[in-house]
């Protein structure tokens, strides 16, 4: 296959990066809103810290005492400075973000797979990865997609500081290791892994110690930081400091604790990191092998780290498989692209297959399935389509539907923004504390239609909505409140329809000010 110049061959990655952000403009323009449930509170990070500069706490969420913000704060950072300049909404900033970002992920992927194999594999791996089912999260405007644009350079360079003996490389990829841990909780464990695990590898190839060295240049740049970070907390903000020295790093949202797993079957591994992927990766790994490349075996050290991190409940430690997929991915999809390129080029050495037209259009079709099967990934009609998954079974919270549009809109022009919310349906009251900046509270299970106004008052509660969906049938035949856990909130139900027990649910002192199809908003 012939590319052409060399300039024209060392610019093939931007095709897969340019066909990220075309699969990706798709359901951006397909969807009024952000492809994510999350970006509601992110968006309201990002207003948070547009209005008040940097802080610990949300003060709409879990109203009036505020809710600590469990993220770190580049990504919203990022999206409220995006929305000030260009006074914009934060959800259409979001939202237009999606294209860039799918194709900045796909473009560092590339460009890592490129470095370490050459031309082809950076073009293959850019593929393989749009042909994954993960593209559905890889297109999601949140911060972990940030910390993917820079994880697998810093990952590169590492590798490079230790291939080519030289701290400089070191360096910039611990800078941007820096730049993850300011996105992401979860992208810092997975990568502070594969560094150990790259040093590892090397102290045993070499049978010497020397790199170590690099390892302490990756860490020195976090160090260095840090210790100029506290320095200039104490001066500025030294109420900041005293609330991370109290609370640990879960003050800045760096908490990782996790109280329950959520496994994945070989099945579903290979369904969701697509079979393209799957097959390439494995027929990298056995070139790999047989050539002895060490390359090679650190790539197939990355991919069994996070693997394992993937399965870490075999170990006794928590963890939601799914969420390391996408990492996992990574290496795979340039072990794939390492493979697709040995095929190409080795082709010429069977006669039968030696043509340059054969070779190039056996790329090329590989190249166009994997586009095909991204096509059909973005196109799905549950693209961008999530559900909390209470014992009742799924309820979709995510894109928001008319009603909760309207809701959203009603208190946008209507709701007192220093009195708070208190709702059946938490998934749609976030809806309506980030778009239309009122307090939400938690304690819905608290009051009923007998608690006193003094009680409402004293939360500072000024508005009761009601999901009239969320119902369920009686066990006993009475009306009762059922509470019922998912993912984020739980969620309750009434056992009967809402509207013709009102009077057990609402004090006669609240007066219904709106209503839509399937919600009742009474002002306290």
């Amino acid at each position: 296959m012939k590319f052409g110049r060399k300039n024209f061959k060392g610019k093939l990655i931007l095709i897969p990066a340019l066909a990220a952000f075309l699969l990706a403009l798709i359901p951006t323009i397909t969807h009024n809103w952000p492809l994510s449930w999350d970006i509601l509170y992110h968006v309201q990070y990002a207003k948070i810290y547009a209005q008040q500069g940097f802080t610990l706490t949300d003060p709409l969420l879990n109203a009036p005492t505020g809710q600590t913000i469990g993220y770190p704060p580049l990504f919203h950072l990022l999206l409220a400075a995006l929305g000030t300049v260009l006074k914009v909404d934060y959800f259409q900033i979001a939202r237009f973000m999606q294209p860039i970002i799918a194709m900045s992920i796909v473009l560092s992927v590339s460009y890592v797979a490129k470095k370490i194999y050459g031309e082809v594999a950076g073009l293959s791996a850019g593929f393989l990865l749009v042909s994954s089912y993960m593209l559905t999260r890889l297109v999601l405007p949140i911060p972990e997609n940030l910390a993917l644009i820079f994880l697998p350079l810093s990952v590169y360079f590492y590798y490079i500081s230790i291939t080519e003996k030289t701290l400089k490389y070191a360096v910039i990829s611990g800078i941007l290791f820096i730049l993850v841990c300011l996105s992401h909780q979860a992208a810092i464990l997975c990568l502070i892994l594969v560094i150990i695990a790259f040093t590892l590898l090397e102290i045993i190839l070499s049978r010497k110690i020397t790199v170590l060295k690099n390892f302490g240049a990756f860490l020195s740049v976090g160090i260095i930081l840090g210790i100029i970070g506290l320095i200039m907390l104490l001066i500025l903000k030294p109420e900041l400091l005293n609330s991370i020295i109290q609370n640990g790093t879960q003050a800045i949202g760096f908490g990782t604790k996790l109280n329950y797993n959520k496994t994945f079957s070989g099945i579903g591994y290979l369904s969701h990191l697509g079979a393209l992927v799957s097959l390439f990766a494995l027929v990298g790994a056995v070139v790999s092998i047989k050539l002895r490349s060490k390359k090679g075996l650190f790539v197939l050290t990355w991919i069994a780290v996070l693997f394992l991190l993937s399965k870490a409940y075999w170990f006794g430690i928590n963890v939601i498989s799914y969420r390391v997929l996408v990492y996992l991915l990574i290496p795979m999809v340039i072990l794939g692209g390492f493979a697709l390129s040995h095929m190409y080029y080795h082709l010429k050495d069977y006669k039968r297959f030696s043509s340059p037209r054969f070779r190039s259009s056996f790329l090329i079709a590989v190249l166009s399935l994997s586009m095909f099967f991204g096509v059909l990934t973005v196109t799905n009609s549950e693209m961008g389509v999530f559900y909390a998954k209470p014992a009742s079974g799924n309820f979709q919270i995510a894109p928001p539907t008319t009603s909760e549009v309207e809701l959203a809109g009603w208190f946008k022009s209507n709701g007192v923004k220093n009195e708070s919310i208190l709702t059946n349906n938490l998934y749609s009251g976030t809806l309506v504390s980030s778009y239309a900046d009122m307090p939400l509270h938690y304690g819905f299970e608290y009051f009923n239609g007998s608690t006193p106004q003094s009680d409402f008052q004293k939360e500072g509660i000024g508005y009761i909505v009601l999901d009239k969906r969320l119902t369920l049938p009686s066990k006993n035949g009475t009306f009762y409140l059922q509470k019922e856990n998912s993912e984020f909130y739980p969620m309750f139900y009434y056992t009967g329809d809402i509207t013709s027990h009102l009077n057990e649910i609402v004090s006669s002192f609240a007066k219904l000010v709106y209503q839509n199809q399937d919600f009742l908003v009474f002002k306290v």
